[in-house]
């Protein structure tokens, strides 16, 4: 059994996971051969976020991953718990719970289904659920670039309130607002890795509902640079832009983030 412990400085952060942004980036690449020997890999962060919304915020954010590898099965659990601070307030109650499941991995083409839980308070994301299934489709696979893509769709069941709404905006109605949904759900993912040192990913996600066209889109870019056996650095930028919010928050959103990381 594999195991890796990611230990994170203060102050600083980076996983590929944002539950800010209400579009999970996760995704693993593994240019190996099968094996049928069952490796799990345990991932551990801790740090600190600048945050651009209605106002801007300091995240400390602490975030969790299993991933259970047995010959060509994937499974991964994640979640992780956002501490919010704003001045001399602080905001608690932020976080996401996720599973995926990949068949195949290695494929050209291989089934994705997955479950989520969200909830973000300071956005007004009351909770968020999700159920939905993609089919990957790997152009390329490489040790030094990936390119693959994912098409499917979702249920999506959200409860929002006005906590992240300008006040001038806010109706005279504030009861929470319920959607039931069916979305179309899509992704395109690049990942180059130019020397042994470096390691730079894309992702694009894309949402919608098929009987109306109003997309939520969510770029995601993040650069590592290895230091040393254990040490790496690490930047990405994450963004949103809703074009129909459930309420009339932003429609643009994003997170930057920096990170020293040491695994072992």
């Amino acid at each position: 059994m594999k195991r890796k412990i990611f230990l994170w400085l203060p102050f600083v952060h980076l996983f590929a996971l944002s539950s800010k942004g209400q579009i999970l980036n996760i995704d693993k690449t593994d240019t190996s051969d099968y094996v049928r020997r069952a490796k799990i890999a345990l991932n551990f962060s801790t740090g600190l976020e600048i945050d651009k919304q209605k106002t801007t915020l300091y995240d400390a954010t602490n975030t969790a991953e299993v991933m259970w590898q047995q010959y060509k099965e994937l499974f991964i659990v994640a979640a992780s718990y956002r501490f919010t601070y704003n001045g001399p307030a602080d905001i608690l109650n932020a976080g996401y719970v996720h599973w995926r499941y990949r068949h195949n991995y290695k494929n050209k083409i291989q089934p994705e289904p997955f479950l989520q839980y969200q909830w973000d308070s300071e956005r007004g994301i009351v909770y968020r659920t999700l159920a939905g299934a993609n089919i990957r489709y790997n152009f390329w696979r490489g040790n030094r670039f990936n390119f693959n893509a994912g098409l499917g769709l979702m249920h999506e069941t959200e409860k929002w309130n006005y906590n992240g709404v300008d006040s001038a905006k806010i109706p005279s109605n504030t009861k929470p607002v319920f959607r039931n949904l069916v979305k179309i759900n899509s992704y395109l993912r690049f990942d180059w890795k130019p020397n042994s040192s470096n390691d730079v990913t894309f992702n694009i996600f894309f949402q919608t509902r098929p009987d109306r066209f109003k997309p939520r889109i969510a770029p995601h870019v993040q650069w590592d640079i290895k230091a040393g056996k254990h040490l790496a650095f690490s930047v990405s930028f994450t963004s949103l832009y809703d074009t129909a919010p459930v309420v009339p928050i932003e429609k643009f959103y994003y997170s930057l983030s920096n990170s020293i990381q040491l695994s072992f």
